[in-house]
């Protein structure tokens, strides 16, 4: 897949599920820790795919009903301790239902090249948003147990622990949301364009503590 038409491919499939209707009409507990019953082998495979998993940084997976699986990633790399932002997409999609003659079964589709795309993250703000994703996922509407759901899966890591579930419609978790899609953004954008970039996630992470921990919450 050709880089322009893989970014377009991300972006519109995150910004078409940030905007979708909403699945809960309150902040009920729509995400939980681990993986949903039934999902973790395909979580698991797409999360390998798409980037590994994260142990210091913060990372959001959405599997979706139809089309290909993304996952963008904050990370401090290993070889020069720089912190960057990671997003992929498959090049197909990799939850495949085989409905062959005899037997259906599920195939998942793990022989493939997905593209990514990258760029680096100041480490102040990196830090702000590990302690953000870190606070948001640690509320009370986050159950103990990811749900059952046959929608669309959203995953989000932080510090190693894994939270999945349905996609928010409201609270911290939305904004959470919001700032992936920056991130993806901020991944795809030429070097001129990261301190514009950059600015746009800090002002999102102030709306996020003004809404929710600060002066303006309710």
């Amino acid at each position: 897949m050709r880089p322009a038409v893989y970014g377009r491919v991300l972006l519109t499939a995150l910004l078409a599920a940030v905007a979708a209707p909403a699945l809960a009409r309150s902040c009920e507990p729509v995400i939980g820790q681990g993986w949903p019953p039934a999902v973790g082998n395909y979580g698991e495979a797409a999360v390998q795919l798409l980037g590994g998993a994260v142990e210091d940084g913060v990372s959001m997976l959405t599997l979706p009903v139809r089309g290909q699986e993304s996952q963008v990633l904050l990370r401090r790399d290993a070889g020069s301790g720089q912190w960057r932002v990671l997003a992929g997409v498959a090049d197909e999609r990799i939850y495949n239902w085989n409905s062959g003659r005899s037997r259906g079964g599920v195939n998942l589709v793990v022989d493939q090249q997905p593209d990514f795309v990258q760029a680096p993250v100041p480490e102040a703000l990196a830090q702000r948003l590990v302690q953000a994703w870190t606070q948001a996922l640690s509320m009370p509407e986050v159950a103990g147990q990811a749900p059952v759901t046959e929608a669309e899966v959203v995953s989000f890591t932080v510090g190693g622990q894994r939270y999945s579930g349905k996609r928010s419609s409201c609270g911290p978790l939305e904004a959470l949301q919001d700032q992936a899609v920056l991130l993806v953004e901020l991944a795809h954008s030429k070097d001129k364009k990261y301190e514009k970039r950059y600015a746009d996630i800090e002002r999102a992470l102030d709306r996020m503590h003004n809404r929710f921990y600060g002066q303006d919450a309710d």
